[in-house]
């Protein structure tokens, strides 16, 4: 079973919950990109009765962990091309929304699941909530939009640091760089939330709609060039017998049954 995208409608807010397997972080595959793109679809539907997004998850240990299991056992290099697009498509069709989306991060957002709170305009994190992307500890690069993404957030510098380490980092450090823009108490982060839904609300949504187009567009390099790029990438790490062997290293060790709680 897939992790479930729920839409959840209050008044003109929007919410795309994801609702994870009982004791499971809430991941990504082909079916539940699917159902992402449908309720992006439902919130583009309603037209000006939305005016924001909200993007969070219903476990408070992870946002979102990227690619679950059942995924990566099958990119190869004939299918990993049109893996990298649909994740593509997804996540810029989530971007291009002409209204603000917020990111609420609390718990893990890593690989692909950090790629996705980035396409948010704003990103709210609380400070358990931690950030990486992992990518090359399995012999991938960012499939999603976070080689062009992070380097706008954090700078080019910090991204290649993040990128080539694979770190995660805590909620207070991504706030000092950038990654997110706000970093607060767990018991402040649903608050400020709505403070900001107020606020927007109380605002013009043509102005939201203008104010997100001329920032949005003002990077000189095209989104669509850096995902044939990311496509082309990942090609070639998925056909590296390195990354073949990360992977099912990766896959034994999550075969092993977890060890009971003390």
């Amino acid at each position: 079973m897939s992790t479930e995208i729920e839409l959840r409608r209050q008044g003109p807010l929007a919410e795309l919950v994801f609702v994870p397997r009982e004791g499971r972080p809430p991941t990504l595959n082909h079916d539940t990109l699917d159902r992402f793109d449908q309720q992006i679809a439902a919130i583009e539907q309603a037209g000006d009765a939305i005016r924001l997004v909200v993007l969070r998850s219903a476990s408070p240990k992870f946002f979102c962990v990227g690619a679950d299991l059942t995924a990566l056992q099958f990119l190869n290099p004939e299918t990993i091309g049109a893996w990298i697009e649909h994740g593509h498509a997804v996540f810029d069709r989530l971007a291009r929304l002409p209204l603000p989306v917020i990111a609420r991060v609390e718990g893990y957002a890593l690989g692909g699941g950090l790629e996705l709170a980035m396409t948010a305009d704003v990103i709210v994190a609380s400070e358990q909530a931690q950030l990486g992307q992992t990518e090359a500890r399995l012999g991938f690069i960012t499939g999603w939009g976070g080689a062009w993404r992070l380097p706008r957030r954090v700078g080019p510098s910090r991204a290649k640091e993040l990128f080539f380490t694979g770190r995660i980092v805590s909620a207070a450090e991504a706030a000092t760089m950038g990654l997110v823009d706000l970093c607060l108490p767990r018991e402040a982060l649903d608050p400020h939330c709505a403070k900001m839904v107020a606020d927007i609300c109380a605002g013009s949504a043509i102005a939201m709609r203008e104010f997100k187009r001329l920032v949005s567009d003002a990077p000189p390099l095209t989104f669509e060039a850096k995902a044939n790029a990311e496509v082309r990438a990942s090609i070639e790490c998925v056909r590296s017998a390195d990354t073949q062997q990360r992977v099912r290293d990766f896959l034994e060790r999550k075969k092993k049954p977890a060890k009971p709680e003390r």
